[in-house]
């Protein structure tokens, strides 16, 4: 296993999924309207700055001024032109009208365009958790870099994205962490339901952590009873601790049984300043770290009698 590789590829995808979030049009949005109907609302805020953009044109200067519920929010302001479901129209985040143009892992010496993230394995440390188990401790630094090009707007800007990584890195205190196993689900789950079908039972198991997955949404949750699978299909009826928050559909979504445990982990602190990497940067350090419980159950001796 490569555990600290894991563990940075872990928080890029988390990083990638809140500064680059975007969502579908459910429903036609007319001129003057605030209230838009989204795939989902999940890792929108109040106050985000966001446009809606199809195939070939964008609008931008929305601000998100309420989240109504799972699928629906409304803007400050009303939109300005109509946009359509047809048209494949998306809402995107765009932090103060900046797209996030690379999120490296390590620091390389050349990056070629701004903004950007980085995210770099600081230290490893292991001790004993329990007589089978050991707690690994894993430090990491993301550094976010912006052009020193106009004092405020610059600033202001790198003050958002690093409050939006902060804030998903928050919201994801177990983050998933290879290895796994993905199961994919054969019937569609609908929002309440505490029982699902799997397409099959293999390493699922009572008390089982798993995360249900598409696109846009995820849910962790647990196993709390596995029942006999059915003899036509070999697919199983798995009873969970809680109800599924979400509708899922067989066609997108992913059940995956984590192997790793991360137990916690935390954004501590950030720093702000300023750095020379080519050319002047405004930039900011996130100090992250994550606890993971590993059971050591091979344990080997080379200790031989003579």
């Amino acid at each position: 296993m490569y555990e600290m590789a894991d563990v940075l590829d872990s928080v890029r995808k988390i990083i990638y999924k809140w500064v680059k979030t975007a969502t579908p049009l459910l429903a036609d949005a007319s001129v003057g309207d605030r209230q838009i109907t989204v795939r989902t609302t999940e890792r929108f805020q109040v106050r985000d700055q966001v446009m809606l953009r199809d195939a070939t044109v964008y609008e931008t200067g929305l601000v998100v001024d309420s989240i109504d519920s799972d699928t629906t929010l409304t803007f400050i302001s009303p939109i300005l032109n109509d946009w359509t479901v047809s048209q494949n129209t998306q809402l995107v985040k765009a932090i103060d009208e900046n797209f996030v143009q690379g999120i490296y892992i390590g620091d390389p010496d050349v990056i070629p365009r701004f903004p950007a993230i980085t995210v770099n394995g600081i230290s490893r440390s292991s001790e004993w958790f329990t007589l089978e188990s050991t707690k690994e401790h894993y430090e990491l630094e993301i550094n976010v870099y912006v052009q020193d090009s106009t004092h405020e707007s610059g600033y202001r800007f790198l003050l958002h994205l690093v409050d939006t990584i902060q804030y998903g890195l928050k919201r994801n205190v177990f983050p998933l962490v290879n290895d796994y196993d993905i199961i994919g689900i054969t019937e569609n789950i609908t929002r309440g339901e505490v029982v699902i079908k799997l397409s099959e039972a293999n390493d699922v198991n009572n008390y089982k952590r798993i995360i249900l997955e598409d696109e846009y949404n995820n849910q962790e949750d647990w196993i709390i009873r596995v029942y006999d699978a059915d003899p036509s299909d070999g697919s199983v009826y798995v009873r969970l601790k809680d109800p599924v928050c979400y509708d899922f559909s067989i066609s997108d979504t992913s059940v995956i049984v984590p192997k790793r445990f991360i137990y916690n982990s935390w954004p501590v602190n950030i720093n702000y300043g300023k750095i020379h990497k080519g050319t002047l940067l405004k930039a900011a350090t996130i100090s992250w770290f994550a606890d993971e419980e590993q059971m050591q159950y091979d344990r080997i001796s080379d200790q031989k009698l003579d």
